[in-house]
């Protein structure tokens, strides 16, 4: 009888223990998994602006599954994952986190995130935005601060909230930073190499969408030009298959960069850019003319002086 008791206890002792399991994930390593109905056979596109993973890295997603994970051994950290609408949901979490996913691909802003303390509060914090005027999302927001000063989910929404404004590095008359980059054609490009032109950098990447557009822009400035212009693509993917076929289908002739490490690269870094596409506009001198992520809005007042010849001094 006392033997038959023990043995009893030990078999809840295991079924306790492997449902414990069940619901953790392994220490040094961070992984997601879920299901999001109606997305069958796709690929999202992973990226992180606090080194969860380097550069970039994708997700399948089969019959609405998924299930993905990174060695990982800090306490906090964030994921952003871009849907193919180009839409993103950012996740959080630390070692030995398993972040769960449920959604569906006809209402993605609506996808549920748990796993811990953080994704709960912030997918109940998207459900009330949802809801909620500008304003009253101001007001939640700034409740949400100043409750949770620590969170990773506060310092993500301040992230959020400070790519929307031009980075102190890129305001007008700031000089540009020196750099040097390898293109993917062999030369190096310094700040040296385009003294004495007008400059337009434009950091882009695939997975974010506005391609085409970004392109055949450039290529309409390029033949618009009267003054001396250097253009320099900088793109942000990891994928130099897809980037060879942009780079032949939208024929792009001018400087490309690309060094797969998305946000985190040195140039990127520096200047404080938190969002694609990003566009800079230098003078003769390398002093930033225009710069920000609407090229209608920040970049196409400041083009006049390259597309219109110098007025003739009498």
């Amino acid at each position: 009888m006392h033997y038959a008791l023990s043995t009893n206890k030990y078999i809840i002792a295991i079924i306790t223990l492997l449902a414990l399991t069940a619901c953790g994930g392994k220490k040094g390593e961070l992984r997601i998994k879920g299901t999001i109905k109606g997305l069958n056979n796709a690929e999202l596109i992973l990226y992180s602006r606090d080194g969860v993973i380097e550069g970039i890295d994708t997700m399948r997603v089969i019959q609405g599954k998924l299930d993905w994970s990174c060695p990982y051994n800090k306490t906090s950290g964030s994921i952003t994952i871009v849907y193919p609408t180009y839409s993103t949901l950012t996740v959080f979490g630390s070692t030995g986190d398993v972040i769960t996913i449920d959604g569906d691909a006809k209402q993605l802003n609506s996808t549920k995130v748990g796993g811990n303390e953080d994704n709960k509060a912030y997918t109940m914090l998207r459900e009330q935005f949802e809801q909620s005027t500008a304003q009253q999302i101001d007001s939640i927001k700034k409740d949400f601060y100043k409750q949770y000063p620590e969170s990773p989910v506060t310092r993500h929404l301040q992230l959020e909230e400070l790519a929307k404004e031009t980075p102190y590095a890129l305001r007008t008359n700031q000089p540009f930073p020196d750099f040097t980059l390898v293109t993917r054609q062999g030369d190096t490009i310094t700040i040296d190499s385009i003294q004495g032109k007008y400059t337009l950098f434009a950091f882009w990447a695939n997975w974010r969408g506005g391609t085409g557009t970004l392109n055949s822009r450039i290529r309409r400035l390029r033949k618009q030009a009267q003054q001396p212009l250097e253009c320099i693509s900088y793109n942000m993917d990891v994928n130099t298959t897809i980037l060879n076929y942009i780079e032949r289908t939208d024929s792009i002739t001018w400087y490309s960069c690309n060094d797969q490490q998305v946000f985190q690269a040195d140039l990127p870094s520096r200047l404080g850019i938190r969002d694609l596409p990003f566009y800079v506009l230098t003078d003769t001198l390398s002093n930033i003319i225009a710069s920000g992520n609407d090229w209608q809005k920040d970049i196409e007042p400041s083009l006049g002086i390259i597309t219109k010849e110098k007025e003739t001094k009498e």
